[in-house]
């Protein structure tokens, strides 16, 4: 207690990085079925059926980034189990448990949902220009600019949420 009777501030972390930490010492069994409790898919087979496909999808563009140097494997899987996640917890588990993408995805998991900074920067850019791109067409379009500073403001939000509130991994 503080001499004016107020506690003393806690020496512990954040609750992010206590989760973190512990998710160090599990293991992979541990860590999969954390995730798999933490995630129950939608009950709408149609919105099931949109992930499914957003999530296959994440997973290509994640295949692509084992053979091209540069191109982000790890934010694209991150992607794929959220689109998962919030459909099928069969695909979710086959994608923590995968021999190609488990290990990554569980680092993911361990780290307390981090992002390489490289991944960030991509992630950023592409946000940026498709953007970018939309802001163009639905100005050629004719739109008298509503529609412009939507895109504009969602695109600032998402940058500013990926490059300050998602954790970047050393």
């Amino acid at each position: 207690m503080g001499a004016l009777g107020g506690s003393s501030p806690e020496k512990h972390p954040p609750s992010e990085h206590r989760e973190a930490l512990s998710g160090l010492h599990q293991s992979d069994e541990e860590v999969v079925n954390r995730v798999l409790a933490e995630h129950k898919p939608s009950r709408n087979p149609l919105v099931r059926g949109v992930w499914i496909v957003l999530g296959s999808l994440a997973v290509v563009f994640a295949v692509i980034g084992l053979v091209v140097p540069g191109w982000p494997t790890t934010s694209w899987l991150v992607g794929a189990a959220f689109c998962y996640a919030r459909s099928s917890q069969k695909l979710f588990k086959w994608l923590l448990t995968n021999r190609l993408f488990g290990p990554v995805l569980l680092e993911y998991y361990r780290s307390g949902k981090a992002l390489p900074f490289h991944s960030k920067m991509i992630i950023s850019a592409i946000i940026c220009v498709v953007s970018g791109a939309s802001i163009y067409g639905i100005t050629k379009a004719g739109d008298p600019g509503f529609g412009q500073a939507t895109i504009l403001i969602v695109a600032v939000i998402g940058v500013w949420w990926v490059g300050w509130k998602v954790p970047t991994t050393a």
